[in-house]
């Protein structure tokens, strides 16, 4: 006698059954590709293409590194320039304008003093300071005096010399054009 095999599941199930192996069997080996190609993946972009970027982003460095130092170039040429300028400036502004030595003359002459000539050498010493030439008249010794006084003791004058003071004649103008006037002839030499 033989022995035969009798299924009592019905075909349906069975079929079924098998097509869910077979789509179990077929889903794994696809996650399987799949993550493997997902590994390549992840691989190549944060290794491979990494240093790849790095080169690039160091290229991009570099050529921005030397915009930065062609722009820090130019920078300081422009204030190497403005600090000429802005030294140029302070010898101007450290030298003092010369109406203000005017302005102390005209406060320290007095009635029986006046000037011919003032020259001023505005060529430093080795001092730094300017020289200053009077040159004029007094009615008298005691009027030049106090002149020469008044303008030593003004912090503005330093080294003030009497250089000569001669005396001398002068026709006077309209009024008494016979009688000559007397005068003080002086030069007096100082720096500034």
């Amino acid at each position: 006698m033989a022995l035969r095999e009798i299924n009592l599941i019905p075909s349906e199930i069975l079929a079924r059954r098998r097509t869910l192996k077979h789509l179990w069997f077929w889903a794994g080996c696809l996650l399987i590709s799949l993550s493997l190609i997902c590994g390549f993946y992840l691989y190549e972009t944060h290794f491979i293409l990494a240093k790849k970027r790095a080169l690039t982003t160091l290229k991009d460095t570099h050529k921005n590194l030397g915009a930065r130092i062609e722009e820090i170039k130019r920078i300081q040429e422009e204030l190497e320039k403005v600090s000429q300028q802005q030294s140029v400036l302070e010898t101007i502004i450290r030298d003092q304008p010369y109406s203000i030595v005017l302005l102390k003359l005209a406060d320290i002459m007095n009635e029986y003093t006046w000037l011919k000539q003032l020259a001023i050498d505005s060529g430093k010493d080795e001092k730094g300071e300017a020289n200053l030439k009077l040159t004029g008249f007094s009615f008298s010794n005691e009027g030049l005096g106090n002149f020469l006084n008044q303008l030593t003791s003004e912090p503005m004058f330093k080294a003030v010399i009497l250089k000569y003071a001669n005396e001398t004649e002068m026709a006077q103008s309209n009024q008494n054009a016979g009688k000559p006037v007397r005068l003080i002839q002086f030069q007096i030499k100082c720096s500034i």
